[in-house]
């Protein structure tokens, strides 16, 4: 008996490597994993222009406000972000009428895009690429930062967390290690900032550029992040599911990945974020709980184990 041709769905992303550009490339491994589907990322620029043109697609689904259909596929636009501009703000808006469905991670950016139809449906972390970090208490600190320089507003975010770190290291009796892990265009710039604070005799601050996170993880002791700019940060999802315990600020919507207290923490003040940091490197066993818990919260709420059957039957629905 000949084998059923399988439906292809079109995943159309930006191709910068960044966060919905990894989303796509995530959500295509998954789905073909899967095996009910064909999909396919599409990301380059011809690629993209020649998407709406494709035969064989059943559904098209895209990140992009621009991309349409001439073959009457259902559409479906998942919005991972604030539009820089007007213009784009106009573009989204249109697309939101437009598509057949659209989608968003995150409660928070439901109601700041008034997008009162979007269905969410969070980010996502294959677990399985996260080994637990096993925490272990020594005379020293490894504090991690992961982020992107290309934002005014996450660079300003990493300033407002170096005043921080280097404001409770002057008091502190032991190391502290502030590794550094991003790039983008405003880099050297915040290189220079930073380099007009007063550093204390026991801080280092080691920036490594581009690099892959994971390779920091097992010699960390706290994930911290500050933003004044963002949404679900990818970053502090593998940080906790690679189980190291999270500090961060209030921005966008960490408040859903993070039960304060419980899987993390998250701090209103400069000095909130201090005693937070403080009082997790006084107690190794509130680090390794607190760890424990995020890596917890990661495997039952937003691994791939738990959103892919969401996007499958979103699929399902629109191919009948």
């Amino acid at each position: 008996m000949k084998e059923l041709q399988k439906k292809l769905i079109l995943i159309i992303t930006p191709h910068l490597k960044g966060g919905p550009w990894q989303w796509g490339r995530d959500l295509v491994e998954k789905i073909n994993e899967a095996g009910q589907f064909q999909t396919e990322h599409i990301f380059n620029a011809g690629d993209k222009f020649l998407s709406p043109f494709r035969f064989g697609a059943n559904v098209i689904h895209t990140t992009n406000p621009l991309a349409w259909s001439v073959l009457f596929q259902p559409l479906i636009l998942t919005v991972h972000g604030r539009p820089g501009n007007r213009l784009w703000s106009f573009f989204y808006c249109f697309s939101y009428y437009c598509a057949s469905i659209v989608t968003v991670p995150s409660e928070f950016l439901k109601t700041t895009l008034k997008f009162k139809k979007a269905l969410v449906i969070p980010n996502a972390i294959n677990i399985s690429k996260f080994p637990e970090v096993k925490l272990t208490a020594r005379d020293f600190f490894n504090i991690l930062t992961v982020t992107k320089f290309w934002f005014p507003e996450k660079t300003r975010g990493l300033f407002e967390l170096a005043r921080v770190i280097f404001d409770l290291s002057k008091d502190f009796d032991k190391r502290i290690n502030w590794r550094i892990i991003g790039y983008g265009p405003l880099l050297e710039d915040i290189k220079k900032s930073i380099g007009t604070l007063e550093k204390p005799a026991n801080l280092s601050v080691q920036w490594f550029g581009f690099d892959m996170p994971q390779k920091y993880f097992s010699d960390s002791d706290i994930f911290a992040y500050f933003s004044y700019e963002d949404n679900m940060p990818i970053a502090i999802m593998e940080a906790m599911a690679s189980g190291l315990p999270i500090v961060t600020n209030q921005v966008g919507a960490v408040g859903e990945l993070i039960d304060n207290n419980k899987d993390g923490f998250i701090a209103v003040k400069h000095r909130d974020y201090q005693n937070i940091l403080l009082k997790l490197m006084g107690d190794f066993n509130l680090r390794k709980e607190i760890g424990r818990a995020a890596r917890d919260k990661i495997k039952n709420k937003f691994s791939w184990e738990v959103i892919l059957p969401k996007w499958v039957e979103l699929y399902n629905k629109l191919i009948k």
